[in-house]
């Protein structure tokens, strides 16, 4: 787990994460029409893992076409959101996703990791590592999605700051640095609070990770690499385990 991406959630992004994201129930069904394209529905196991859940978009679409499901996040706050977004078929644990264990009773036939988690993660060991447990764990014929920002292309001057949202009591910004790995990302959140506007920072790193760099390590563990694509800024891919 990634320290410095947990306290900067505890302190600033998990109370504003939902607002951030937008309308969730626009959300689920964008993420449910994302599955049924792709052609993820139950067909073995009917066992789904979310890893690094947040307030369960993922995890209720998947439970609303029919898994069972399993989400894990580090954040108590977005866990408790995600037990009140979803169905009793979506199972919340609290802990660090490349620490799960997967159950030995039942095999899932789908991992997913979305919503730029991989880049949460604090090495590219790390990455390597959480790919490594899904593909052994994975039922024959299961799968594996991903989604994340691909931050290895630097932006320079001006190109670094931009808003992220806002509303007549909130505005959120964020500015980045680039380093040689990771990219430093700065939230800067005003607040309304008794008609005056407060201001509260927060900074975490995030990965760099070159689709191509994912890819090649997907199928290192003999996955095949089935969909990839940039849907609306985000890398999303769908290996299989033959």
């Amino acid at each position: 787990m990634n320290e410095k991406v947990k306290a900067h959630y505890d302190s600033l992004l998990a109370d504003v994460y939902s607002w951030m994201a937008g309308d969730f129930r626009e959300k689920v069904n964008q993420t449910i029409e994302f599955f049924i394209k792709s052609n993820i529905k139950p067909s073995s196991t009917h066992l789904a893992i979310d890893l690094g859940s947040g307030h369960g978009i993922q995890s209720a679409a998947l439970g609303e076409i029919g898994f069972d499901v399993i989400a894990v996040d580090f954040s108590e706050k977005l866990l408790l959101e995600l037990k009140q977004n979803t169905a009793k078929k979506v199972k919340a644990l609290n802990g660090d996703i490349t620490e799960f264990v997967y159950p030995a009773e039942n095999m899932p036939e789908l991992v997913v990791c979305m919503g730029d988690t991989l880049t949460h993660l604090p090495s590219i060991k790390e990455v390597n590592r959480l790919i490594g447990n899904a593909a052994e764990n994975l039922h024959k014929n299961g799968r594996l999605v991903l989604s994340y920002r691909d931050l290895s292309v630097e932006l320079t001057e001006t190109s670094r700051f931009f808003p992220v949202k806002s509303d007549d009591t909130r505005i959120l910004t964020c500015f980045l640095e680039y380093f040689e790995s990771y990219v430093i990302v700065n939230d800067i959140l005003h607040e309304k609070v008794n008609d005056k506007w407060e201001m509260k920072v927060s900074s975490y790193p995030k990965l760099k990770l070159p689709a191509n760099d994912i890819t090649k390590m997907i199928q290192g563990f003999g996955l095949s690499v089935t969909f990839s694509d940039v849907i609306h800024g985000m890398n999303y891919i769908i290996a299989e385990k033959n």
